[in-house]
């Protein structure tokens, strides 16, 4: 009863909210997340450990209130400490890592105005400093103050709720996970000794053994994840436990499997943990990578169907995700999705649906040109170089509009020199040149750099630079070793020394480059065209596979 007054006398009237936060050498980031908040609440409350840079001076200038308290190595004892000092009717709890989105204030003032829950659920979105989204949780970072609610474990806390929960729409980003190798070392180390000094007070803390999983999943040392993971499991299975972050804990034992190749135990797992929490979206994506590697089509066609429906499902109803900051939705894995069902398409000789499902992957993907490099190698794998080139195309263009260059172009630099070729074709000479001198040489065949040269002297011959195309004829002399007339005093000169190096061409054989010199030969001087010297040449010419001279 006294409960409801509570909340009916708090109806009317608005509602104050406490940030409350503890920090300790957060200069780089504390000044987004304040400026990201400091609009939506009624007081900041700062707790500083121990900051040896400008934190409390940043802290200070967005107007919050600083305490200080040395660092005792258990997170929720500075939490809690925090907390007593809100004089708020809501605490809103952050990270110096974290901002709230954009459109988060008016929702912030409508959750608390309503009142209909004591705390509430943020979704929670987990981004490189590219903005780019890896992952999407839930955590209680909402609730009614004066409840005694109180954060436990020395670190990951976990807040120890009263009354009534419910999902909200504020939306965090989180970016903690994006730091410098040693940065995430030494966290890495930071969070493995203090979970191992708790379990060492309690062995049977399965909280600490999912924590241990994720830190040494994120530290790449799968094994040990595994090992930690399986030690969780168990003790779940045992006690029929069934807390939302063991969702985690399946999917870090699966993709750990994974990525050790071990694809069957990968797949015992998921099963496992879908057959306990059918709605887990990322377990389905596992499943779907498993049976794609062991070639299991229809399988993983299903695994990927089931993701695509549960995907649009968690978008309209983001309470289905969960809580207890289960790490169980990374929206990037979709492209992945798109990716397989369009290899699927391909495998049945479908390859309009491959296509198809290929444009999905890359309007999906959150790196554009990471996604057309792997369909273009995906392309050229199966002997299908037009298609190949489309895609290049594109992940040529997505580089130079992002300043960068596709990992297959720094591998290959031969493939400058078809991104030439196909500008050439559409007339767009100036672009072909650029990628005819990042081709260089040294990347081509013989053959390659003698089509290049070719190439460069019929734009020379169409732009009117002459002498641009004296140096390339040149080149072709020399790598030829043929002998011509040494002095240029007309067209007509320039005209006999490309009649002479398509000469050289066919007296070697050499058909593919001896057509475009040819070509250009009769452009420049057609009057000095002998039919003669090239029979060999122009009946090659008719042949179906080639041009017409």
């Amino acid at each position: 009863m006294g409960k409801r007054k509570s909340r009916e006398k708090i109806k009317n009237k608005k509602p104050t909210i406490s940030l409350c936060m503890i920090v300790r050498n957060e200069e780089a980031c504390l000044g987004r997340c304040l400026d990201s908040v400091r609009h939506c609440v009624d007081e900041m409350i700062v707790v500083d450990t121990g900051s040896t840079d400008r934190t409390v001076e940043i802290a200070k200038k967005y107007g919050a209130k600083v305490f200080y308290h040395p660092w005792e190595n258990d997170f929720s004892k500075h939490r809690n400490q925090s907390l007593s000092y809100a004089t708020g009717d809501w605490i809103l709890q952050l990270d110096a890592d974290e901002e709230l989105f954009a459109d988060a204030g008016p929702i912030l003032s409508e959750t608390v105005q309503k009142g209909d829950a004591d705390y509430c659920h943020c979704l929670f979105y987990d981004v490189d400093q590219n903005g780019v989204v890896q992952g999407v949780f839930n955590l209680i970072r909402l609730f009614r103050n004066g409840l005694s609610m109180f954060f436990t474990q020395k670190i990951h806390n976990q807040l120890q709720v009263v009354g009534t929960g419910a999902f909200s729409h504020i939306r965090v980003k989180h970016y903690g996970y994006d730091l410098s190798p040693e940065k995430m070392e030494e966290k890495h180390i930071r969070t493995t000794t203090l979970l191992k000094e708790m379990l060492e007070q309690n062995p049977e803390d399965v909280y600490c053994r999912h924590q241990l999983a994720a830190s040494y999943s994120l530290h790449k040392d799968y094994e040990t994840a595994i090992d930690q993971g399986l030690m969780a499991l168990d003790v779940m299975r045992k006690n029929g436990l069934r807390n939302d972050y063991f969702l985690t804990t399946f999917y870090l034992v699966a993709q750990a499997y994974f990525s050790l190749e071990q694809y069957e135990s990968a797949k015992r797992i998921c099963l496992e943990a879908i057959a306990l929490f059918p709605l887990y979206l990322d377990v389905y994506h596992i499943l779907a990578a498993v049976y794609f590697k062991k070639e299991a089509l229809a399988q993983c066609r299903a695994m990927s169907l089931k993701y695509l429906h549960l995907y649009d499902e968690l978008q309209k109803n983001p309470s289905l995700i969960g809580s207890g900051s289960c790490y169980c939705f990374n929206p990037r894995k979709r492209s992945e999705i798109f990716m397989g069902l369009a290899c699927i398409h391909f495998f049945e000789k479908d390859f309009e649906g491959a296509d198809a499902f290929f444009c999905k992957s890359l309007e999906d993907s959150a790196d554009p040109m990471d996604k057309t490099d792997k369909i273009t190698r995906f392309y050229f794998e199966q002997k299908m170089d037009a298609k190949a080139m489309e895609w290049l195309m594109k992940a040529y263009e997505t580089g130079c509009s992002r300043g960068s260059i596709p990992d297959i172009l720094q591998e290959k630099k031969a493939l400058y020199a078809k991104i030439a070729e196909t500008y050439l074709a559409n007339d767009h000479v100036d672009s072909a040149l650029a990628c005819f001198e990042k081709a260089g040489d040294e990347s081509l065949t013989e053959e390659e750099r003698f089509a290049k040269k070719l190439s460069q002297a019929g734009i020379f011959w169409r732009q009117g630079k002459v002498d641009d195309l004296v140096g390339v004829l040149e080149d072709l002399i020399t790598a030829l070793e043929i002998h011509t007339i040494s002095c240029v005093d007309s067209i007509e000169d320039l005209g006999r020394i490309v009649y002479d190096i398509a000469e050289a061409f066919c007296l070697r054989q050499q058909w593919h480059p001896a057509e475009p010199a040819l070509q250009l030969a009769v452009k420049i001087a057609p009057n000095l065209f002998d039919r003669s010297k090239f029979e060999r040449l122009l009946h090659h010419a008719e042949s179906p596979q080639s041009s017409r001279v």
